[in-house]
């Protein structure tokens, strides 16, 4: 059979301007069954044409799709118009597992794949492939679909793989890789583990990768090894797409010492994601980080409040914590993307533009103001749903830009008008744009890895990044006088003490009292 894959198209909101990255877990559904013919269409790279689209449907016999929430609508769009034009239809990812009954109550859908998709998938191939092993839809674990009746079925859950090694290499032949930017660096993608231990409040990887012996799996060495050297070097970096790459510090450290002994970072350089507390404890692994050719980092920064930290489940962090984190990466010449959640509830808007300042004295390369956002399908959403405080069911606003929800201290439109403030006073400030310069152009610095990038850098992630500005109507304007006020007292203490500006240590634990009076 000729299987169709399809990536919906871009949300374009926030950064998804600046960052594309591959659909690796479509590359992966096409190993599992490589006996039959394997195209793909990324419309998050690629253009949206609707006649072009019918034309490639009438050439295959199944589509299957990938989505995330804010994405749902734009696959749903496609796969009717694929049911149209004959084909099968198969939609996985985050939102048809989070909400499996939105999808499956469409006619034009035919199957839902929950959770983990491989052995699902290809056992459903099968089947659809004239069923050889005369197994019944009610059999194949993990998926969701409606019988003749009209009634949707939602068969067993799968279990999870517990050896992430028995998954194929992905099939990566499907991809350009020069349609794949993050920040201006061309990249290969890698998942070395799945799931994550943590529980922070907000995350849906939890209900993704649902299984109580199963939160946290892996890949060997040896395995991921291959996956690097089958990844084309032309890129400039390798990313470890995973929730983070640093749980288990011992397997960290394998990794990293295999890729030293290899040679690779004379060769490569990679990017991955981690947390504040792990390396705070492990202040050994950011060296070695290093030496592997590690240069970017994403770390989730979230709030300057102790009381929001202790919310989220991340009472091992601090601020005071995250500032050393910060400079300790950042005087080895790593870059750091960090993700800052705008409007959790319990923070006022003075205190969401206190994290906003906090955030802008860490210098990071790039940051992603988030407002608070309840998954369907996650234990927070139900509680955000029963208390009310969910005001739109369209998933378009979903995007971690937009906000679908208020909290007792502030409304939707507020938060919205707060991620525009920050976005605002964190980019157009001059500040911001000062210090890309002094650090990315500097030929004898300690960033002059990301020197030879530095074109695509403005092509891409400083282009993209302004026409995400205007697009999104943000502007010096939206900058409040109160935060301006805020950056003027941390740039007089700055010159009085000749320290940087710590404003964790201003903050008490009592300062929502404090705001009210």
């Amino acid at each position: 059979m000729k299987i169709l894959y399809i990536n919906p198209g871009r949300i374009r909101a926030g950064l998804d301007y600046v960052i594309q990255g591959q659909p690796l877990n479509l590359l992966t559904l096409a190993g599992m069954v490589p006996e039959h013919e394997a195209s793909l269409i990324d419309y998050k790279v690629q253009d949206y044409n609707e006649k072009a689209l019918k034309s490639e449907l009438n050439r295959h016999d199944i589509v299957a799709l990938t989505s995330m929430t804010p994405q749902i609508y734009s696959a749903l769009n496609i796969a009717e118009i694929a049911k149209n034009q004959g084909c099968k239809t198969i939609i996985g990812g985050y939102h048809p597992t989070l909400s499996p009954d939105f999808s499956a109550q469409k006619d034009y859908v035919d199957f839902i794949v929950r959770g983990e998709g491989e052995h699902t998938f290809k056992e459903l191939i099968t089947f659809l492939d004239g069923n050889p092993t005369g197994i019944s839809k009610k059999e194949i674990k993990g998926i969701s679909y409606k019988n003749a009746n009209g009634r949707i079925i939602h068969t067993e859950d799968r279990p999870l793989e517990p050896n992430l090694d028995n998954f194929p290499i992905p099939n990566r032949d499907l991809i350009d890789y020069k349609d794949y930017l993050y920040l201006g660096a061309r990249l290969g993608t890698l998942e070395s583990s799945r799931g994550c231990p943590y529980s922070c409040k907000f995350c849906c990887i939890h209900k993704m990768w649902q299984d109580p012996k199963l939160s946290y799996r892996t890949k060997s060495v040896k395995r991921i090894m291959q996956e690097i050297y089958d990844i084309n070097w032309k890129n400039d970096f390798i990313f470890f797409c995973e929730d983070n790459f640093t749980i288990n510090v011992r397997r960290t450290k394998k990794i990293l010492d295999t890729i030293i002994k290899a040679g690779i970072p004379n060769k490569m350089l990679f990017s991955c994601q981690s947390r504040i507390d792990t390396l705070d404890r492990n202040p050994w692994l950011i060296d070695l980080m290093h030496k592997a050719g590690m240069r970017q980092v994403f770390l989730g920064i979230e709030s300057v409040h102790q009381q929001s930290l202790n919310a989220m489940n991340k009472q091992n962090t601090t601020p005071k914590m995250t500032r050393e984190v910060v400079n300790a990466l950042q005087d080895r010449g790593i870059s750091i993307f960090g993700g800052v959640i705008i409007g959790y509830p319990g923070e006022t808007k003075k205190m969401v533009r206190q994290t906003i300042q906090f955030t802008k004295s860490l210098d990071l390369t790039c940051v992603q103001f988030t407002p608070i956002t309840a998954f369907p399908g996650t234990q927070f959403y139900d509680e955000m749903k029963a208390e009310g405080k969910v005001v739109t069911d369209n998933y378009r606003r979903y995007n971690l830009f937009q906000t679908m929800m208020n909290t007792d201290e502030l409304s939707a439109m507020e938060m919205y008008e707060l991620v525009m403030e920050a976005y605002a006073s964190y980019y157009l400030s001059g500040r911001w744009l000062k210090m890309v310069i002094k650090r990315y152009l500097n030929p004898f610095g300690k960033f002059n890895w990301m020197s030879y990038m530095i074109p695509n850098f403005i092509k891409q992630a400083m282009k993209g990044g302004l026409n995400m500005l205007r697009s999104q109507g943000i502007s010096q304007s939206r900058v409040s006088e109160e935060l301006k006020k805020m950056i003027e007292k941390s740039e007089r203490f700055k010159v009085k003490t000749g320290e940087k500006f710590k404003i964790e240590e201003q903050i008490i634990p009592s300062i929502a009292e404090k705001i009210s009076n």
